[in-house]
């Protein structure tokens, strides 16, 4: 039997987000993983460029990396507080104790 209960379908939402986030993860770390491996083998291996400004385009790359995973990170905590406020649910619960 399905509960209907908001309480059953903000752990739902809950766990569906959690699903997608891993698999995010997964992807996001794949792509990163091989732009950076193909860098490395442009600098390092074929010696396109030279490796003073090879360390510079993998910083740069790193940082790239870095704001668009954290801008997905953000856009999906908002889809899943939406759909939890959508359920009837606290995208945050209070808290029932201190908190330090």
């Amino acid at each position: 039997m399905t509960d209907y209960s908001t309480e059953a379908q903000v752990r739902r939402i809950s766990e569906e987000f959690a699903r997608k986030r891993s698999r995010m993860f997964v992807a996001f770390a794949c792509i990163e993983g091989a732009m950076l491996a193909g860098a490395v083998i442009v600098v390092y291996v074929l010696k396109l460029v030279e490796p003073d400004v090879g360390v510079w385009i993998l910083v740069a790359l790193a940082l790239i990396g870095s704001l668009v995973l954290s801008t997905m990170i953000i856009q999906q905590i908002k889809a899943q507080q939406q759909a939890i406020r959508d359920a009837g649910g606290t995208p945050f619960p209070g808290s029932t104790g201190p908190t330090f």
